[in-house]
């Protein structure tokens, strides 16, 4: 993977590699994953209330948020194997030490080391595709290792209740963390030894989609270096990406929980609920990816179509408990969650490193990271909070839905001013 000089060819990256960054994203929200679809199990376990348990995600993706501007320079400095140790390492550990925790402060803890295990994932894998895969290929390879993620959420989704219920939730998180470490092993022996490097090739394609996205919003050019300031419309994925992370992580936690207390669906079934997401997840990053891939691909139109189908899907969270025979619409609101929402990170992280120069990728990177995981945060806060206060999931759904329909404003916003100033 080290690039070449002279007339040689650059080694085209590999299926190896792919599954570094695949494995890198995934490990991070393993935990979180996890403990939503065993909720009802950790639930009764600590007993603890339904606002408490959203405030375990809420605490993973508050230290994210809160240290992801930094941890992204960071990630444009430090070796590739340094960043795998910290975040592969920072998963397992606070894999154990959450089966370990006699009680939910403890669990608490672990979620802080989570949240700092998995911040640097963006930053360093987007890193990794700027260095080492051709531009034409670049957001193809983004919307595969963004569905990391959601391979984490579909295993999590069926595997972790069938454990919980089988060995307890304890065993079946400490399980998880060994392979996390299997992961590292693999990763160590793939990875370049430095991050540092020539960026790969980059097409005459790639060249115009860098130098045009920095356009919307008055955002300085690729070519800017140093310290100088952030393009406009990094800030502005980063916005939208803060609006759709607050609904999608509300949806990921409290799904499984909504569709066994409101819908009556039992655990297993419940916990299917969000790998049917993470499935359709998976897949619709890969291919918003490609559509992102192609040349004149705009961001914000992607999003606004994205933001739209969320909200249709929060609308059917919403009718679901009211008449039994509406039971079934958590499916196709689940379809919808993994077809628009959860692929919303791809569009927002391919636009943030399109903007930038390949030095100030990891900080743009940063940047629109912070903005998704202050959603992160607050979407389970709310909906746990909104939850306990009202007795009833509809009140959080309703938030959902105008989060998602702010993020189709926006971009409505940016793509009208984008117009303004090419007229």
């Amino acid at each position: 993977m080290t690039p070449v000089s002279g007339a040689a060819a650059p080694r085209a990256p590999g299926a190896n590699l792919m599954l570094v960054l695949v494995s890198t994203m995934a490990v991070g929200p393993v935990l979180t994953h996890s403990l939503s679809a065993m909720a009802p199990l950790v639930i009764e376990d600590l007993a603890i209330t339904e606002a408490q348990f959203g405030l375990l995600a809420a605490v993973t993706f508050f230290v994210a948020s809160v240290t992801a501007v930094r941890t992204g320079r960071w990630a444009d400095r430090l070796g590739a194997r340094t960043l795998l140790a910290v975040m592969f390492g920072g998963a397992a550990l606070a894999m154990l030490v959450s089966a370990a925790a006699p009680g939910y402060a403890v669990l608490l803890v672990a979620m802080v080391l989570s949240g700092l295990g998995q911040v640097m994932a963006n930053p360093a894998t987007n890193r990794l595709i700027r260095l080492h895969v051709p531009a034409s290929r670049r957001a193809s390879w983004l919307g595969m290792k963004q569905a990391g993620v959601q391979a984490s959420q579909f295993v999590a989704g069926l595997v972790f209740p069938v454990l919980g219920l089988v060995l307890g939730w304890r065993i079946a998180v400490a399980l998880a963390s060994v392979a996390v470490l299997g992961l590292l092993v693999h990763g160590w022996f793939t990875v370049p030894v430095n991050h540092g490097g020539t960026p790969a090739p980059t097409s005459a394609r790639g060249r115009a989609a860098t130098r045009g996205l920095p356009a919307i919003l008055g955002g300085r050019t690729a070519s800017d270096r140093g310290r100088a300031r952030m393009p406009g419309v990094v800030h502005a994925y980063a916005a939208a990406a803060a609006l759709m992370g607050l609904g999608m992580q509300a949806s990921n936690v409290y799904l499984p929980l909504f569709a066994h207390r409101a819908l009556g669906l039992d655990l297993v079934t419940a916990g299917a609920t969000v790998s049917v997401a993470a499935l359709l997840g998976m897949a619709s990053r890969v291919l918003w990816a490609r559509v992102m891939d192609r040349p004149g691909a705009d961001g914000f139109v992607l999003l606004l179509v994205m933001a739209l189908g969320s909200g249709v899907g929060a609308a059917l969270m919403l009718v679901a408990p009211l008449l039994p025979v509406l039971a079934w619409t958590v499916w196709p609101a689940a379809v919808l969650h993994g077809s628009a929402a959860l692929a919303a990170s791809v569009v927002v992280m391919s636009g943030a490193i399109r903007a930038v120069s390949a030095e100030r990728v990891g900080a743009s990177s940063g940047v629109v990271t912070m903005g998704l995981y202050a959603g992160f945060c607050t979407g389970p806060l709310v909906m746990g909070g909104l939850l306990q206060a009202t007795g009833s999931f509809a009140v959080g759904w309703g938030v959902v839905l105008v989060c998602y329909l702010a993020c189709a404003v926006l971009a409505l916003f940016v793509r009208s001013r984008s117009r303004k100033r090419g007229g």
